[in-house]
């Protein structure tokens, strides 16, 4: 398996002490955190303390490489994804957690926009309870 720093060179950042640990903590996880959920799931990581601004700049540049996505499954919260595949999501309104869905688990939507849009991307955050 290729090691966190070998991942973020070979999407062309450079990997600081501070972005490998962020990185580590929403590599390993399905949960999406948010930004506050990494910054308290990196304290104490390293000998300094990582700042609330360390942690959204290193985020903001994991996604504008390709490491990470971000997701929006509610107003206002932005949250984070190591899949970077074509997925879709699930929320769990009972716990709020957050489930990726197969893309090819929902049926092709452009086809039956055509003529009325032209779809560039799209995802589809679902919401109800889990069995």
């Amino acid at each position: 398996m290729i090691s966190t720093e070998e991942l973020l060179n070979n999407h062309g950042v450079k990997p600081t002490p501070q972005r490998v640990v962020i990185a580590d903590f929403v590599l390993s996880t399905h949960e999406h955190p948010t930004a506050e959920d990494v910054l308290k799931g990196v304290a104490g990581q390293l000998p300094v303390t990582i700042s609330r601004a360390t942690v959204y700049n290193t985020l903001n540049t994991l996604v504008a490489a390709g490491v990470i996505r971000e997701v929006f499954t509610e107003p206002g919260a932005c949250r984070y994804d190591a899949n970077v595949s074509k997925h879709h999501h699930f929320v769990d309104t009972r716990t709020g957690r957050i489930f990726d869905i197969p893309w090819d688990e929902v049926p092709q939507l452009p086809r039956s926009l055509k003529g009325r849009f032209k779809v560039h991307g799209y995802e589809i955050t679902f919401f109800g309870e889990a069995t």
